[in-house]
């Protein structure tokens, strides 16, 4: 069965397995915030994430690469007696993107860049920036091509349109919602805004704003206009003093030592009891910070956070925020799930495999080594060679001439290795990897490798 999907197979699976791999410890916590998962399923916890329920606990998170990519607008394919017809939309909702024309039935999907809510274009699960401009662009090339035509409008996270009329307003003011996000922010980041001034004071017109499908019930007006700021301008906000601030906690440290304990706690109690649950969470968060095991600070701070999430539109602020009440009074939560599953390794392209086991690389360990092997693929007999120098493990296809191990097998065995490098011994034993050389090099290599805790601090340091 063909699995088709915009962009070649090698960038596809790049962008899919590298943005969700990678980083996929961060992205796998922070998501469990912004998709509710540690939440219950109930009036005062997750009442929907945005695009569902929730992520269901315990699954599975696993992966099947596409065999057909579409790399231009105007290719078809004959599918189940249909003709598709795609439009290539990369660097929108998603690396890798695509629409999708159905002439027979006169049937459209603008995929995630069109939706019954507004969209993230920074997703606050964490993922690279997304081009709002882009998301206006490919839906009025959209339009252009079969606007006219469409009678219904299909897609994810969203239920169809029906009848031409009400599928071009759709996509039209989904069009303008975007555009409009992204000249206003750009304006006043002209005019010499930060992005959280330009946030705090861009509201979409009413006749954009009004309509069910562009209110933040996914993405949110607020953050989405400071995303416009990093895709476009990068993290700095300009100010000088954000260049180069002090960390959270000692920065929660001095104010606690000018104001006092007692007195946050009192400006903090006096903010809740004003309902300005905002300033509340600000300033408690220096106390938390300063003294995490100040429980009065943290039910306190739990409280505003609490009113917070009750108040807000988006369901994803919602989660983060009720889920940060939840562990300063709970503490931390156990992990629901993870990106980076056994099955989405395996599936990693062998260039992307390498980039995800240098991010386990401890660089202060690996200033000073220099360790050369070769691991031999058997399934296509290729060969890379691994090399860690100057605190930075590196990789390419080819043998290396002065290499010290070379590692053979199968490439389940071959990523064991790379991950669980003390446990080669044992597969050698086991006649499913081939070391020759110095295995050595292997028990110096596991002595660089981080460990990631997919349960890390977020609301207390």
């Amino acid at each position: 069965m063909p699995i088709i999907a915009p962009g070649t197979i090698a960038s596809f699976d790049k962008h899919a397995i590298g943005e969700n791999v990678i980083a996929g410890n961060a992205m796998s916590r922070r998501a469990s915030y912004a998709f509710n998962s540690l939440l219950d399923i109930d009036a005062t916890g997750c009442v929907t994430c945005g695009i569902g329920i929730a992520t269901v606990p315990g699954v599975t998170v696993s992966y099947l690469p596409p065999t057909d990519g579409i790399t231009e607008t105007g290719a078809r394919r004959d599918l189940g007696g249909l003709e598709f017809e795609f439009l290539y939309a990369p660097d929108t909702e998603a690396p890798e993107e695509m629409h999708i024309w159905i002439p027979e039935l006169a049937a459209l999907t603008c995929a995630e860049n069109a939706n019954h809510s507004l969209h993230n274009v920074q997703t606050l699960r964490g993922a690279r920036t997304r081009d709002a401009r882009n998301f206006a662009r490919y839906l009025d090339e959209t339009l252009q091509r079969w606007g006219d035509e469409a009678q219904v409008h299909y897609g994810p996270h969203t239920w169809p349109v029906w009848e031409n009329e009400a599928v071009t307003s759709f996509l039209e003011s989904q069009r303008d919602t975007y555009k409009y996000i992204h000249d206003q922010a750009l304006r006043l980041a002209n005019k010499g805004y930060t992005p959280l001034e330009a946030a705090e004071v861009i509201e979409l017109p009413e006749e954009l704003g009004r309509k069910w499908f562009n209110r933040g019930y996914h993405g949110t007006l607020h953050h989405d206009v400071r995303a416009v700021f990093t895709k476009e301008l990068g993290m700095w906000d300009g100010d000088p003093v954000s260049l180069h601030p002090h960390p959270p906690v000692e920065t929660a440290r001095r104010f606690v030592d000018l104001i006092g304990a007692d007195g946050i706690m009192a400006e903090g109690q006096r903010a809740f009891d004003g309902a300005d649950y905002r300033w509340a969470a600000q300033i408690l968060h220096t106390l938390v910070f300063a003294q995490p095991d100040n429980q009065a600070a943290r039910e306190l701070q739990a409280d505003a956070y609490e009113q917070m999430g009750y108040q807000v539109e988006g369901p994803q602020w919602r989660g983060i925020y009720l889920t940060a009440a939840k562990e300063l009074r709970e503490g931390i939560q156990a992990a629901t799930f993870a990106t980076a599953s056994r099955d989405t390794i395996m599936a990693m392209p062998i260039d992307i495999l390498f980039d995800f086991v240098a991010v386990h690389v401890i660089g202060e360990k690996a200033a000073t080594v220099d360790l050369r092997i070769d691991f031999t693929f058997t399934e296509n007999g290729e060969t890379w060679t691994m090399w860690v120098a100057r605190g930075v493990l590196n990789a390419r296809r080819g043998a290396s001439p002065d290499t010290q191990l070379t590692v053979t097998g199968p490439k389940p065995a071959l990523v064991s290795v790379l991950l669980e490098p003390d446990g080669a011994a044992k597969l050698d034993e086991a006649g499913k990897v081939e070391l020759d050389g110095d295995p050595s090099a292997l028990s110096a290599f596991a002595g660089l490798l981080d460990t990631f805790d997919p349960n890390f601090d977020i609301v207390t340091p």
